[in-house]
Formats: structure tokens, C-alpha cells, sequence
């Protein structure tokens, strides 16, 4: 008799996905088991989703407790026994109960704590009605030695497995300061988390940000440190980087601020005005430098969907850069595929009466504008990408409304942000027509 197929649960990243994953079990009260390997931010991204709720988290590690611990020391009252309650278990409040190591506990924890889980309860204790509990496990197949859950257990939960995913760990460590050595390394390997976690790449971070400038020059030290989280190629990788980690010192600015909250008069503003007046060029060239590999990579939609990264900062950024630095930047940004979603025009309003319309308005405003030319890359690799999108040629070449309005978007793109838009066009086969 064949068994039937094992059913697998969804992969989420961790980051976005994830939240919002989380978020909607916390609002059902539903328990959560996340199963990933250790290291990638299980316990972190549950805490941060508490945060943005507005609730408690308690973070319990079953691994170190004994039964004591959470059922409650037994007490004798009336004849009866009794159990105080552990200060670790919430009596009022709201908030998400975080138990850690679920199938690394031992049997005697984990009765109690799948208790706790699945029925909302330990003997006469009940969880409060604004908390929720969520655990995480390590997975039953490989390198950990733990003890498998029952499949019908597992039913109880909504069972979510867990993976590192290298563009929201950008977005994140961005925002978290992570050494722009370690930043640039993950942006050009893909597999960079199949050998090392997130959380190790963190603690190499805290490492090179804590060297000093004698530091440098000592490979035996570095090779020895940073070796206790990295295996030996990863290392070397990241010390061929070496050269460029003194101008990442005392920079004196936080990007993440800076590309959620630029303004002028602001503090990085004042900043950077210093390093203009002093002729620092060498560090306004290391600011555009960090900005630069953000809003050419993929990390940059997860910050601008988290609102860590807006128009009307970086717009107030490149108006204090150089020329040619902002125009760099513009046009990195502007190809983006993935930062779209930071301007309020939709491709499909290019398509359909077009002319006189607000859209047109907003295009010819970008064009006007030096310092949105941005918008207006951004704009066409959106449209591009709409064009392209599979099946859609046949029926935009025979739309005579389309090939008008295209023809009066060419007219007023100019040459430079016209030529992706007219490549993309011969390609598909559309003509447009001239506007008369």
C-alpha cells in the first residue's frame, strides 16, 4: 500500500511575505509554527511584526527550561493541588509568546508547551484573549538533531517554512547598519546565505565595525576572527574587499536615514554640506557610492514598500550631490524594474487617452524638472515591462488607441528616455503612430 504524498507547506522568505503572514495569525489568533534552519531571523521578524502591532513579545527558549519552568511548581491549597504561575507565562495585555527550540525540547517540555499552542492553556491557566502564541522549529531533515512532530499535530497550526531570502536580508541590513563590505559581498552572490546564515554574516559585521586602524593591516587577526563564523572561502572572499573598509569608517552619516528622511536642513543635510564646503569629494563619492548600490539592486523595492525609502528623500539628496553623481544615480534608479511602485502612474494610463490627461500632465512636469528625470526612467521601464508582458503584443499592435497614444508619449519623452521605449517597440512589432 503506496503512502500518500507528504504535503508541503509554503516557503516564505523572511521578510514582507512573512509579516504579513504573521500579522494576519495574530488578528485570527492563530497558532504559528515557523520551521527554518537556525540563524535566518525566526525570533527577530516575530519581534519586529510585534512591534509594528503595538503588542508585547515574550521570547521563550524550551530547550532551557524544565517542567517547573512553564507548567508551574506544584502547590498544595484546600487539599488540592494547585500550580503558581511562571512570571514567564502573560496574565493580561496583548502580544505574541514566542516558544523557541519546539522540537529540540525535551519530551516532558514539549507536552506542555503543544498544550500551551493548540489549546490556549496549561491546566487552569488560560492565555490572556489578546495573545497568541507562535513557535520555531528546525527542520527534520538535516545537520539538527531533533524530535518530529506528529503530522496530525501539525494540522493544529498554520505551518509556515522559513527561508533566507538574500533581497529583504538586503533591505534589512541596510536598515540595521550591517558593514557595507558584507552589504556588497551578498549583492554579488546569490547562494551566499547556502553556506553561512544571515545571523553569522551579522556577527562577521560587528567584527570588521570594530577593528581599528592598526587593525587593518593584521591578516593574522583578521583571518582568526573573522574565521569563527565564516568557513574559510567566504573569508577570503571578504578580506579581497579589505581596501575599501577604512573609507567605510566614521562616514558620519546613516544611509538608511538618509534615503528615508533626507530633507533639507536636516542634520545629514548639514553633514553633507560640510563635506562640500571642505571639498571632501572623496566622501560625498562613498555617500553616492552606498546610495548607488541600493537603488540599482532589488532591495530597494522592500525598502520603499516598507516606507524606508522615499521619492521626496532622495530627490532632496541628489539636489545637494554633485552633477555627476546625481545624474548616476538618476538613471539608476530610473531602470530599476522593481522600484516602480514609488511613482503614482501606471503604465496602462500611457495606453488610454492619454492626451490631456493628468498623467500627461505629471510626464511633462518629470520631463521639465531636472531633479525627476528619475520618474520618467522609471515610468518607461514600467511601461516596457508592461508591453512585454507575455501574450499582450498581438492584441496592442491591432489597438489603434494605443499606437496613437504611444506615438504622443515618444513626442514628449525627448531622445534619452525615448530610446528603451522605441527598442522595446520594434522588438514587439507595435508602430506607433505620429502625433499629427
Amino acid at each position: 500500500m503506496s503512502r500518500p504524498p507528504e504535503h508541503r507547506y509554503p516557503e516564505v522568505p523572511v521578510g514582507p511575505r512573512l509579516e504579513a503572514v504573521l500579522s494576519l495569525a495574530y488578528r485570527a489568533r492563530r497558532a504559528v509554527l515557523l520551521e527554518g534552519p537556525t540563524g535566518i531571523g525566526k525570533s527577530e521578524i516575530v519581534q519586529l511584526v510585534a512591534h509594528k502591532l503595538g503588542i508585547a513579545t515574550t521570547v521563550v527558549d524550551l530547550s532551557l527550561l524544565e517542567p517547573p519552568d512553564l507548567i508551574g511548581l506544584p502547590v498544595i491549597a484546600n487539599g488540592r493541588t494547585d500550580y503558581a504561575l511562571p512570571r514567564v507565562l502573560p496574565t493580561d495585555g496583548a502580544g505574541v509568546l514566542m516558544l523557541e527550540e519546539l522540537n529540540r525540547a525535551e519530551r516532558y517540555i514539549q507536552q506542555p508547551a503543544l498544550q500551551l499552542l493548540t489549546a490556549r492553556r496549561l491546566h487552569d491557566y488560560v492565555l490572556p484573549e489578546g495573545w497568541v502564541c507562535f513557535a520555531a522549529i528546525n527542520p527534520e531533515s538535516g545537520d539538527y538533531q531533533v524530535t518530529p512532530l506528529d503530522r496530525a499535530l501539525r494540522a493544529r497550526f498554520l505551518n509556515v517554512s522559513v527561508r533566507a531570502e538574500r533581497t529583504s536580508w538586503l533591505a534589512w541590513a541596510l536598515r540595521q547598519n550591517i558593514h557595507p563590505a558584507i552589504v556588497e559581498l551578498a549583492r554579488g552572490h546569490d547562494r551566499i546565505f547556502d553556506d553561512v546564515p544571515p545571523r553569522s554574516w551579522t556577527y562577521a559585521s560587528q567584527i570588521v565595525q570594530a577593528l581599528g586602524p592598526g587593525d587593518l593591516a593584521d591578516e593574522v587577526l583578521l583571518r582568526d576572527a573573522l574565521g569563527g563564523y565564516l568557513p574559510p572561502a567566504w573569508c577570503e572572499a571578504l578580506l579581497a574587499t579589505r581596501e575599501s573598509w577604512p573609507a567605510n569608517l566614521g562616514l558620519g552619516l546613516d544611509v538608511r536615514e538618509v534615503l528615508a528622511n533626507y530633507a533639507p536642513g536636516s542634520d545629514a543635510a548639514r553633514v553633507l554640506k560640510g563635506y562640500r564646503d571642505r571639498g571632501q569629494t572623496d566622501r560625498l563619492d562613498e555617500i553616492s557610492q552606498r546610495v548607488l548600490s541600493v537603488v540599482q539592486g532589488p532591495e530597494v523595492g522592500v525598502l520603499a514598500a516598507q516606507g524606508q525609502f522615499t521619492l521626496s528623500a532622495f530627490e532632496a539628496l541628489i539636489a545637494d550631490l554633485h552633477g555627476d553623481q546625481r545624474e548616476r544615480l538618476q538613471e539608476a534608479l530610473g531602470k530599476n524594474p522593481v522600484a516602480g511602485m514609488l511613482i503614482d502612474v501606471q503604465p496602462t494610463e500611457l495606453l488610454q487617452n492619454y492626451g490631456k490627461s493628468g498623467a500627461e500632465q505629471k510626464v511633462k512636469a518629470w520631463r521639465a524638472d531636472p531633479l525627476k528625470h528619475h520618474r520618467v526612467g522609471l515610468l518607461v521601464t514600467a511601461l516596457c515591462a508592461h508591453l512585454s508582458q507575455q501574450g499582450r503584443a498581438p492584441e496592442l499592435r491591432k489597438s489603434n488607441a494605443v499606437r496613437i497614444n504611444l506615438g504622443l508619449v515618444l513626442s514628449q519623452l525627448g531622445e534619452k528616455f525615448a530610446m528603451p521605449l522605441v527598442d522595446t517597440l520594434l522588438r514587439l512589432g507595435i508602430t506607433p503612430v505620429k502625433p499629427s
